[in-house]
């Protein structure tokens, strides 16, 4: 690979955070299932522990996703993907509705980029 890939654990770990929420499942009883400590499984949502394979696998399976699920938003591989990141935290817990209107004001910029720009 020419390009240096970096894996993003913060978007990992939130999106491994939102599954566990949607399952409505305390962290401590998927760390239980998943046969790790839950101060371990906490610091792997907050983005602040590498995973192994073996882990990352672990927490796939137990929550029936593919490993391209957990990992499609959170590796960077260039400045374009570190940008589309940036904006997803920006849009993760907005409500839809604030996501449409912040969608249809990018819109308005991007159509009068010219007039806008200095």
């Amino acid at each position: 690979m020419d390009e240096q890939s970096n894996v993003d654990y913060k978007a990992l770990g939130a999106k491994i955070k939102k599954k566990r929420k949607f399952f409505d499942l305390t962290q401590e009883k998927v760390a239980e299932k998943l046969d790790i400590s839950e101060s371990f499984y906490s610091r792997v949502e907050r983005g602040e522990r590498i995973l192994s394979v073996e882990t990352l696998v672990k927490i796939a399976v137990f929550y029936d996703v593919s490993l391209d699920y957990l990992l499609l938003d959170s590796v960077q591989r260039n400045d374009e993907n570190k940008l589309l990141s940036e904006i997803d935290n920006i849009l993760r817990d907005k409500h839809p509705s604030q996501v449409a209107f912040l969608l249809n004001l990018l819109k308005i910029y991007a159509e009068n980029i010219d007039r806008l720009q200095p």
